[in-house]
């Protein structure tokens, strides 16, 4: 077995990896790199993580439906990422076996299928919708493409663990664009100044502060549940 490196896009995410993943390996904190929402940063850490030692990679967190079946709260466990430009990039199929059958054991059943890798966020309706029909992926990220590409240029295996934050029919409220910090953690005071000039969006930010809730919730059941072999791989590299 092989200890894996974790890459996030924010700290909440990262929070929720120590939390539930700690039990299982008291050294987590060590092997997790939090990129800020930003793919070129999130492939710079996971090389990072190899050199520190890791010899599996994982991304890990929130992501945005594309398929118009998942909710606030659906889990994925991809089976293949998307690159930008079309080309996917193979999850691990052992250790993903793994840890299904761990998450069925507690009643759970991620979403399988692909997840696409974006370098921008897809804010709208419409631009979910036209990457659904050119991806055939049920959600999308900014750092899962990273890390694949990360993982295959080093020959080491990897997964991608998210939960649905934003359905395929809803766009994201222009106040929160662009609200994540360097270090991954919200600029709640950007997004407050934001609303005073655009107040009819508090209502979109209420509903997705409460969808990300249910995420990072389901995100942590999942962890707690798949925790003992999320953290290290069956094989190395």
């Amino acid at each position: 077995m092989v200890r894996a490196g974790f890459v996030t896009g924010l700290a909440v995410e990262a929070g929720v990896l120590r939390r539930h993943a700690a039990s299982h390996d008291p050294a987590i904190a060590l092997m997790i790199a939090c990129a800020g929402a930003d793919a070129l940063r999130a492939r710079q850490l996971a090389e990072d993580l190899l050199e520190a030692g890791a010899g599996a990679l994982v991304s890990f967190g929130i992501a945005g439906g594309l398929d118009p079946a998942l909710a606030p709260g659906d889990t994925v466990l991809p089976e293949a990422v998307v690159v930008p430009g079309g080309r996917a990039v193979a999850t691990d199929t052992a250790w993903r076996r793994c840890l299904l059958d761990l998450a069925a054991a507690e009643g759970l059943r991620p979403t399988g299928g692909r997840l696409a890798g974006s370098d921008q966020v897809v804010a709208t309706a419409a631009g979910k919708r036209a990457l659904f029909e050119t991806s055939r992926a049920v959600a999308v990220d900014m750092e899962s493409h990273a890390v694949a590409l990360a993982a295959q240029a080093a020959g080491v295996p990897f997964l991608v663990v998210r939960a649905v934050i934003d359905p395929a029919d809803r766009a994201l409220p222009k106040a929160v664009h662009g609200s994540i910090a360097p270090d991954g953690r919200a600029r709640k005071g950007l997004v407050t100044a934001r609303l005073v000039l655009r107040p009819w969006e508090a209502p979109q930010v209420n509903r997705l502060r409460q969808d990300t809730d249910a995420a990072l919730r389901a995100l942590g059941r999942l962890t707690r549940a798949i925790g003992p072999v999320l953290t290290t791989c069956p094989r190395g590299p």
